[in-house]
């Protein structure tokens, strides 16, 4: 297959593509050029600017800032090389980044298209007709075409970037109470099974270096506690037995089951789960606790909403944090609770009022919308 020039209609377009490859964002002039170019269209275009929101969080997430820093040229001519010597001996002089961290699905081909511009196009389009590349600059125009946000900006945007591709360390407790149970569609699916829909596509999402972890509560649920472990957190890509994380996950999907007649134990499965993550060791990883629930703690014998926040404060580490992410599904979630949990620990919560927000409502919690 020989060059292709991108079809792309802006840069937001450009970005989200994962055959494209990035450079390092903090130190790759070329990959800030386009983040900055893409900022630039989103505000001249509130659609535009919704769309580079999601595309910007979701790729920082996937390509995190582990990419070698390599000049187009460089990758260009990387890629012709891996084109023709596809043999496992063949030792390129740069080393190409994970399928996951650049945005390709878990176990996928490595990118083999790169962002260059259309000056970088049309000297390498005629000198290498062999290889996959896509031009940098959208709707066939000049570079001088197009403007970019001022450096501040583009450095508060890279910072987010930053902080986002620091692997993911979560803990997801999800409510299995009876509540759950309830139709949510006039198919006949209910809000477990929506809520369980939301955990694969989660799952399935984020790359080998992320961990997640899963919990499922209501009340009693394993003896006095109100919680029960269904997966540790672990790094998705870790295999047991020759079985992933991440196809251990998808196996126990079968326990997202609601339990009928049972209430909520929302407050001590909170602290539970906050707990269990701050002794967890990942002081490289940002840590969350993600607690799905479309109802409020009704248990008789918590510890009770004050003594929660309480604890929330004072137990929490400043040198490496646990961020608890609520999401409340459907308007039956106390959404005033849910936000003074996660504000306590510089959290966010999230409402998803309608059942088929559910997933989006949950995939940006994840990635820290």
């Amino acid at each position: 297959m020989g060059p292709t020039e991108t079809q792309a209609a802006n840069w937001t377009e450009v970005l989200a593509d994962p055959a494209v490859e990035l450079g390092r964002s903090r130190d790759d002039e070329g990959t800030k050029a386009l983040i900055a170019r893409a900022l630039h269209e989103a505000q001249e275009d509130p659609q535009v600017e919704e769309e580079l929101d999601q595309t910007f969080k979701l790729r920082a997430l996937n390509e995190g800032d582990i990419t070698p820093v390599v000049d187009a040229p460089q990758r260009i001519d990387n890629s012709e090389k891996q084109a023709a010597e596809p043999s496992e001996s063949a030792t390129p002089e740069v080393e190409p980044p994970p399928a996951a961290a650049a945005g390709a699905a878990p176990g996928g081909p490595a990118p083999t298209h790169t962002v260059v511009t259309r000056a970088e196009w049309e000297e390498w389009e005629s000198a290498h007709p062999d290889t996959q590349l896509v031009a940098s600059t959208p709707g066939g125009k000049d570079d001088s075409e197009f403007s970019a946000v001022d450096d501040t900006t583009l450095q508060r945007s890279l910072d987010q970037w930053a902080q986002l591709a620091k692997p993911f360390h979560s803990l997801v407790a999800i409510d299995v109470s009876g509540s759950m149970g309830y139709q949510a569609l006039p198919n006949g699916a209910t809000r477990m099974n929506l809520t369980a829909g939301a955990a694969v596509a989660a799952v399935e999402m984020f790359p080998d270096h992320d961990a997640l972890g899963l919990w499922v509560f209501s009340r009693h649920l394993d003896g006095a506690k109100d919680y029960l472990e269904i997966a540790p957190v672990e790094e998705l890509g870790a295999e047991d037995n020759g079985v992933t994380h991440r196809e251990a996950l998808l196996a126990n999907q079968s326990a997202l089951q609601y339990m009928q007649g049972s209430y909520t134990g929302l407050y001590d499965t909170t602290l539970a789960a906050f707990r269990q993550a701050l002794e967890d060791d990942a002081p490289d990883s940002l840590k969350t606790v993600i607690v799905l629930t479309d109802g409020e703690d009704i248990d008789e014998g918590s510890i009770g909403l004050e003594n929660l926040l309480k604890a929330l404060e004072e137990e929490q580490d400043p040198e490496n944090p646990v961020r608890i992410i609520t999401v409340g599904i459907s308007s039956d979630a106390n959404e005033d609770v849910l936000k003074q949990i996660s504000e306590a620990t510089g959290g966010s919560a999230h409402i998803a009022e309608r059942p088929e927000d559910i997933q989006d409502v949950f995939i940006e919690a994840l990635t820290g919308i």
